[in-house]
């Protein structure tokens, strides 16, 4: 059975005006706004850190990496459903954003309580259609907020996101590592072997690492020359249709083991 309650919202929106008056419509519907941000960057980090159960997210948010590109990768990495806010609809636009899987489009100008029922009916199809996804995001989040450091790569390498641990373990500030490609950020090696998971093979060996599903001891050096060993594993993410979106890579620092 679909629960009656309303999800907490997060707002990802350029405007500042408009993300303002849409929290206030939310409010007044009876919903949590968890945060408003105004770039992927930041949404990610409070889809992480703050879980909240659904994303309105704006399509075009004037950056490289736009609306599209994050709201594929908090859905298919995340377990966050995401509704699109548009000012238009360009069928190029919309066709790609299809891509990202969103539960739903609310174009402006909108009202108060279309809002409310475009949200309601959207989200609780959602959840019919995606029965235990709401307990899988909870656990998810909730390790990735609390527990080891956790470095989300796109399909192209470039870094997505990382969590406070793993900016600790690496010496990277997430923002500056943002879209970087992950051998510039990870610098590591198996501590068997001098080769696997060097800069020149560690994206190939990221992927043969989630196929073969197992995980291995790694040494990790940190930008400041620090050492640390930790156990890695890695998962493969995929859209609902099957291809592949990037890799979650997971490292849990072993303390007390000497480096060598």
């Amino acid at each position: 059975m679909v629960p009656d309650k309303k999800p907490d919202v997060l707002i990802v929106e350029d405007d500042a005006e408009l993300a303002e008056r849409t929290g206030e419509m939310l409010v007044s519907l009876g919903y949590r706004v968890t945060g408003i941000v105004a770039t992927p960057v930041k949404a990610f980090k409070q889809v992480v850190e703050r879980a909240p159960g659904l994303v309105l997210m704006n399509i075009d948010l004037r950056t490289t990496f736009d609306g599209i590109d994050a709201a594929a990768y908090i859905f298919h990495c995340l377990n966050t459903p995401v509704a699109f806010l548009t000012a238009h609809a360009d069928p190029d636009i919309l066709g790609r954003a299809r891509k990202a899987e969103p539960i739903g489009y609310l174009t402006r100008p909108f009202t108060a309580e279309s809002l409310g029922a475009a949200l309601e009916v959207a989200y609780r199809t959602f959840l019919l259609n995606n029965p235990g996804v709401e307990e899988r995001r909870t656990a998810l989040l909730s390790m990735m907020a609390h527990d080891d450091a956790y470095l989300l790569a796109g399909k192209d390498g470039g870094i997505i996101f990382m969590n406070w641990f793993a900016c600790r373990l690496t010496g990277w500030g997430y923002e500056e590592a943002f879209l970087r490609p992950l051998p510039a950020v990870l610098v590591m090696k198996e501590r068997s072997s001098p080769v696997r998971f060097g800069r020149m093979t560690l994206l190939n060996d990221i992927h043969t690492a989630a196929l073969l599903d197992q995980p291995y001891v790694v040494q990790i050096t940190a930008r400041d020359g620090r050492t640390r060993t930790a156990r890695l594993r890695v998962d493969v993410i995929a859209a609902r249709e099957g291809t592949e979106v990037g890799h979650m890579v997971r490292l849990k620092e072993i303390l007390g083991m000497a480096v060598g």
